[in-house]
């Protein structure tokens, strides 16, 4: 090669090399900028969804609510269903006489709408604002008066128009920002900041992934952060300096027995000193004396003076049981009207205080979902009566079921004495299908369901004296009817005979059972309710240190039974 075919090759290398060069750097800039961390900033106002001027987003605990707080004259109020359903469920909408109703353990306070005057118990009171707004978009509450009589805290931005609403307590996942690091909407350094963390701010954890955490800061802002700038991560117990309001209660330390008495006419009064004549180691008695006559929340009494005397001589306190079974009644008219309410309030204690018996036994049932609210409200205000003077108040509910949530056994174990589980009807007249009317397991899983939510000291766990005979019948199209009869112990072992049948013992029951064939072809069918299926029921009181025992009805039962109960409940 001559020379001035090298020198032309060196003068190709030239552009060659600055092409390179521009690669490598333009490849450079590219890593540089995939791991450069964004500085993009996200509009607060798109991430609290854009509240109007007279509004606040709502950051409640862990997420942003759907609903809009009001700002107005300075104040803040919080729709009205948000607080019921998820911070303070003693607000009640009297949408009849257009005000709002708050109970505490005493005290039913009246609040009118739009304005500063309440009253308690007739006394009318003043207020700094006002307590209940309403306009086209719904009601609201001032979040300082809740306050008062609520555990919770809160804090406010005006500029961006959002409020931290904290209402739950106790152990939390808290951590400490180790140095100045951005918040930023999702896991990642390109996701969009939403705001800064500080140095040595605390943030509460709500989940920890491999390299971020999403916390929510002490502004109200839920995001992401690095773990790397995080430290002391651990579960802290998160208070706030709050009186509770206490709710008095007459429950007993020792473990009681109360028998259900069915009262239908006056006349079954007298028999009194006869249905209790072997009746052992009772405590109550409960007659189904007083019952709901209509809509308005009149009632019918079947009480006799001469049945309290004879109970009391015999050792006995009365609990008088209420009931709604009345095919007059309207259940969501009745409940839902405060006067109603009221009426059959100061109806009931002044009937007790009359008779002189000691409580009263709440046994309303057939309550729809949307009758739960204006029910436990009802039990609200007729516990305060109760314990104004001094009557032990007692609710009979069902076994817990996905369907049955609304009666808010939570509430009703802070304001009843006793909440009573019904744990029978498991199959009730009008099923489908034959089987047991109070199974083991049925009656266990009542009692470990309302465990969740009442103390143990409270619940009362109910149990049948009857059972049912079931008569299943085949159709000339080959479907079945189904029809049952309740009866009670004697009755049981009377038909047994009469057939010549021997009941044999079912374990998945916890029962004798039986089955027999009939001239024409029906099939009866029965789980009996004796002694040793009762003794396994008390036994459970005793296992989870209930506050007693309950059963229906007096009269179905034998002479044996009160010793199985006592035996094995206490």
């Amino acid at each position: 090669m001559d020379k001035k075919q090298k020198k032309a090759g060196r003068g190709r290398k030239g552009p060659v090399l600055i092409a390179l060069g521009v690669i490598v750097i333009a490849a450079a800039v590219l890593v540089i900028q995939r791991y450069m961390p964004t500085n993009e900033r996200m509009d607060p106002e798109a991430y609290f969804g854009y509240p109007e001027e007279n509004q606040a987003a709502v950051v409640l605990q862990d997420h942003i609510a759907p609903e809009r707080a009001l700002l107005q004259d300075g104040s803040l109020y919080l729709d009205y269903d948000m607080v019921r359903e998820q911070i303070n469920s003693r607000f009640y909408w009297d949408e009849g006489n257009n005000q709002m109703l708050f109970t505490t353990a005493l005290e039913t306070y009246e609040i009118p709408v739009n304005s500063r005057t309440y009253t308690i118990d007739g006394a009318e009171n003043e207020y700094d604002r006002e307590i209940v707004l309403q306009n086209e978009a719904g009601l609201y509450l001032s979040i300082d008066f809740l306050q008062l009589y609520t555990n919770l805290d809160y804090t406010l931005d005006t500029e961006t128009r959002h409020v931290l609403v904290r209402y739950q307590w106790g152990t939390q996942t808290t951590a400490t920002v180790k140095r100045d690091t951005a918040v930023r909407y999702q896991g990642g350094i390109k996701s969009p900041i939403l705001t800064e963390a500080e140095k040595g701010d605390t943030v509460r954890v709500l989940e920890q992934m491999e390299n971020w955490s999403q916390v929510v800061t002490q502004d109200g802002y839920i995001g992401y952060v690095p773990n790397r700038r995080l430290e002391d991560v651990q579960e802290t117990e998160v208070a706030r300096e709050f009186q509770e309001q206490e709710y008095s209660s007459l429950t007993r330390d020792e473990k009681i027995t109360v028998v259900w008495h069915q009262i239908d006419v006056q006349e079954a009064n007298s028999y009194l000193s006869q249905d209790i004549e072997q009746m052992t180691d009772v405590d109550v008695i409960s007659p189904t004396w007083f019952s709901v006559a209509d809509n308005e929340g009149n009632m019918t009494s079947l009480a006799s003076a001469e049945y309290v005397q004879t109970a009391h001589e015999a050792g006995l306190e009365i609990w008088g049981l209420v009931n709604n079974f009345s095919p007059d009644v309207d259940t969501t008219l009745l409940l839902s009207s405060t006067e109603a309410r009221r009426k059959m309030t100061q109806w009931l204690v002044d009937q007790a205080l009359t008779l002189g018996i000691e409580g009263i036994n709440l046994d309303f049932e057939y309550i729809m979902e949307e009758d739960g609210y204006s029910f436990v409200q009802f039990a609200r205000e007729l516990s305060i009566a109760c314990r104004k003077n001094g009557l032990v108040f007692s609710v009979d509910i069902p076994v817990p079921m996905d369907f049955n949530q609304h009666f808010n056994r939570q509430e009703l174990g802070i304001v009843a004495d006793y909440v009573i589980v019904m744990g029978y009807d498991e199959h009730y007249a009008g099923s489908e299908a034959a089987g047991s009317v109070a199974s083991l397991s049925f009656e266990e899983n009542g009692i470990t369901g309302t465990l969740e939510t009442v103390p143990a000291r409270k619940i009362i766990s109910g149990v049948p004296f009857y059972t049912r005979i079931w008569y299943t019948v085949t159709n000339s199209d080959g479907s079945t009817t189904v029809t049952s009869e309740a009866i009670g112990m004697d009755t049981v072992d009377t038909t047994l005979e009469t057939y010549g049948v021997t009941p044999v013992w079912d374990e998945q029951t916890g029962q004798y059972y039986a089955s027999w064939t009939v001239e024409d072809g029906t099939l009866c069918e029965i789980w009996l309710e004796e002694e040793e299926s009762l003794a396994l029921k008390a036994s459970l009181v005793k296992e989870y240190d209930l506050g007693g025992i309950a059963a229906w009805v007096l009269g179905f039962e034998r002479p044996t039974v009160w010793t199985v109960l006592e035996e094995n409940s206490r």
